[in-house]
């Protein structure tokens, strides 16, 4: 399958909320505004920001067939601001990032992603065949 659209990687991680008990409130794909996914369960809320590992042909901004090391850090840096921001709109919701599992990703920023947790926020590597692995 190569490398995950960000709208790939959301498809796979709502079935894997799913599958898992989540009911998907809200998710968002292309271009829309807002956090990507907001699923519930039993009493908890998750509000996920959602990065891909290549554009989506469509988009009016692809300028290449994957994200640079520069592009991947960006993204990072955006995610974290978004969940930190809706965390301090509703500090009772628990904030996630997703990734897909992606060579590129994991070099670039992969030995950030355990520190993610010591913030209060899960992340997720969204693999093609539809695993997904929680830290």
């Amino acid at each position: 399958m190569g490398k995950l659209t960000e709208d790939e990687t959301v498809i796979i991680l709502c079935e894997y909320l799913k599958q898992n008990d989540w009911i998907i409130e809200s998710y968002c794909l292309g271009r829309k505004q807002g956090i990507v996914i907001v699923a519930s369960k039993l009493s908890m809320k998750l509000a996920i920001e959602v990065k891909g590992a290549k554009a989506n042909d469509k988009s009016p901004i692809k300028k290449r067939e994957f994200f640079d090391s520069g592009q991947i850090k960006t993204h990072l840096g955006k995610a974290l601001v978004k969940v930190l921001e809706e965390k301090h709109l509703n500090p009772k919701i628990n904030i996630a990032i997703a990734h897909p599992d992606d060579v590129d990703i994991r070099k670039n920023i992969g030995h950030l992603i355990p520190f993610l947790k010591h913030l209060g926020i899960k992340h997720f590597w969204v693999f093609a065949d539809g695993t997904v692995i929680e830290e």
